[in-house]
């Protein structure tokens, strides 16, 4: 592991202003099953393609450079089963409450365990295979970072979405090249925040066996019985 700290090509160096725009993700949530209101020790994953990626000087691989393939997009259509960079967001929730009572409906308020990660993966040549609804091959590439990740939702059943903001400090990270330039997490954002969006968990119509790893080994078996929609915009920090 090493930090990268300039771009390949000879552009600017990966530094960076106090905030600034980072990613932009969007996919889809899975979620175990639970009481209305009850989310203490709720597992959930979210798989994420990340669409866009920037520094400080913008577009991260020059101006209007798609991060989906454009042979597998011609062949498989534009989504994870042709993106470059993917990330899957792991955890449970620590604890939660709700608002209302019995005289106002309220929202469901939430919190994650720390020791919830983010993983963002790199795939060099995407082949197709790529799906939200299929764990193994969300995951095919090299994994390029890992974040302690802190999340903090506000669940609104009235209108049906919610809104989760997450703080995100880097554990370890690897480099990578992609169009000619090298990048590495612990030069671009260490440290970042996001402020994403979804609708409300609906039932899944395929549920999904929980894996046996952390950080999910503590509640023991399990289904994610539910899958929502989610996305939104991470804002490196420095």
């Amino acid at each position: 592991m090493h930090r990268c700290t300039s771009r390949s090509n000879g552009a600017h160096p990966m530094t960076s202003p106090t905030t600034r725009l980072a990613l932009q993700i969007a996919g889809r949530g899975r979620l175990e099953g639970h009481p209305p209101g009850e989310v203490d020790g709720v597992r959930f994953e979210g798989r994420f393609v990340i669409y866009a990626l920037a520094d400080a000087q913008g577009p991260l691989f020059g101006e209007d450079v798609s991060l989906f393939d454009a042979g597998a997009v011609a062949e498989h259509g534009r989504g994870p089963q042709s993106a470059h960079l993917v990330a899957m967001r792991s955890g449970f929730l620590l604890e939660g409450f709700v608002t209302g009572d019995d005289t106002i409906e309220g929202t469901t308020i939430g919190r994650s365990s720390s020791q919830t990660r983010l993983r963002i993966y790199y795939d060099a040549a995407p082949d197709g295979s790529r799906r939200f609804d299929d764990r193994k091959a969300f995951m095919a590439g090299e994994l390029v970072a890992t974040y302690r990740a802190e999340e903090y939702f506000q669940m609104d059943s009235r209108a049906g979405v919610f809104d989760t903001r997450v703080n995100y400090t880097l554990i370890e990270s690897k480099p990578f090249e992609h169009a000619g330039v090298t990048v590495d997490f612990a030069e671009l954002a260490p440290v970042m925040v996001e402020l994403s969006h979804g609708h409300n968990p609906e039932p899944d119509p395929s549920p999904e066996d929980i894996p046996m790893e952390e950080p999910f080994l503590a509640g023991g078996p399990g289904v994610f019985a539910d899958h929502f929609p989610v996305g939104g915009a991470i804002i490196a920090s420095s």
